[in-house]
């Protein structure tokens, strides 16, 4: 048998999908920082993206920081005394990556504020890209769209015409958030339609009042915001044998959605050579079909298998919700007129410092640990067999 080819997972390797899908480079050991809006912020009270980002790219060996800060906007990002502007934090975490998350705040100003917004973003944009927050090269960055607003039933929020407005002027900025970013040369990622698709499907509000998404609604966003990034749907796999009598497949890990655990596992195999073929875990066969079925793709039900992948992405998410507090307790702490502020000299810089290096170890520590949980433990494997 020819030697099998290798699928890392529903991707293919090294960020070349993500380049393919959005035109955003992901490489390894990149570290991606959001700033931006609540929208951002609040991703990580629930890790769905995060942990859905290192389930997909488990090879490139990423990390991400929140830095979003709620109700900022392009031209207005207040902060504490002496806390720093937000170029001082994104050097600090050694950014390489940076999503950028604008727009719905600015929206409220209407038709009229669009002038100013597109003036504002295309500064932000031109100098983000400019700045060497890792050190050695100028940050890869994306804008990422505003999300429509949601009408709740009778009585709660907004009322239809009035959400309908909101949703008029929340689109035309996204609209011309993407201008603004195609005339600078920066990925825009748009998934303003893919949320209000998730509005019209969902049977319960993903939303708590309309405008701020809930834990449901952070899952729906984050699986339209990692497929941007060339992440194939939640528990899918998609790959080709390229013609050959099989392939190796490491499944992804499963982190569990808010209305449960996955139950199964969609893989489809493009481009298999003619024949009849068993994907196996160890001694165990998990399905069998000819080419054509496994080029549709097959459900591997509620296995072990599953399990195990859903015990391993269950862990993955917990520890991702364990580090993002931990750096918002670091990054937001409530004492920093101590650490940085008016009372930093003389009391805080005899006990804070070493407070902030400990901190930052933990995070590290729990940075490895989630990078080690996301990849694989195991290899499936798709070879041809006899009836």
């Amino acid at each position: 048998m020819k030697k099998l080819s290798t699928l890392l997972l529903a991707i293919v390797a090294a960020g070349a999908s993500a380049t393919d899908a959005s035109t955003l480079e992901l490489r390894r050991g990149d570290r991606i920082c959001l700033v931006g809006n609540t929208f951002a912020e609040r991703f990580q009270l629930f890790g769905y993206f995060e942990s859905g980002l290192l389930a997909a790219f488990p090879d490139l060996e990423l990390s991400v920081r929140n830095l979003a800060w709620s109700a900022d906007e392009t031209a207005l990002r207040p902060r504490p005394l002496d806390f720093g502007a937000v170029d001082r934090h994104l050097e600090a975490q050694g950014a390489d990556v940076v999503l950028l998350f604008y727009g719905a705040n600015e929206s409220f100003a209407g038709s009229e504020g669009l002038p100013a917004f597109r003036n504002d973003l295309g500064r932000l944009l031109r100098h983000v890209s400019k700045q060497l927050y890792n050190g050695s090269e100028p940050a890869r960055i994306a804008l990422v769209s505003p999300i429509p607003q949601q009408a709740l039933p009778s009585g709660r929020g907004l009322g239809p015409e009035a959400v309908e407005r909101r949703n008029t002027d929340l689109r035309a900025y996204a609209e011309a958030a993407e201008a603004v970013a195609a005339e600078n040369g920066v990925p825009f990622l748009d998934i303003f339609d893919g949320v209000a698709a998730a509005f019209a499907d969902a049977p319960a509000p993903l939303t708590v009042n309309g405008l701020h998404l809930n834990e449901a609604g952070y899952w729906h966003a984050s699986s339209v915001l990692l497929e941007t990034l060339g992440a194939s749907p939640p528990a899918t796999v998609a790959a080709s044998a390229g013609g050959g009598p099989g392939l190796e497949i490491r499944p992804p890990v499963l982190p569990p959605g808010p209305d449960g655990n996955p139950d199964r596992l969609r893989i489809s195999v493009r481009d298999l050579a003619p024949g009849y073929y068993a994907l196996r875990r160890g001694d165990r066969t998990l399905a069998s079909a000819s080419d054509a079925d496994w080029a549709k793709g097959l459900d591997i039900q509620a296995t072990p298998a599953i399990t195990a992948l859903v015990e391993a992405g269950d862990g993955l998410r917990r520890v991702v919700l364990r580090k993002s507090r931990l750096f918002f307790d670091r990054y937001r702490a409530v004492n920093g007129y101590y650490i940085y502020g008016g009372r930093k000299e003389p009391f805080g810089v005899h006990s804070f410092p070493p407070e902030m290096v400990r901190f930052d170890e933990l995070v590290g520590g729990l940075d490895d640990e989630a990078r080690d949980l996301a990849r694989p433990a195991e290899t499936w494997r798709l070879e041809r067999v006899d009836r």
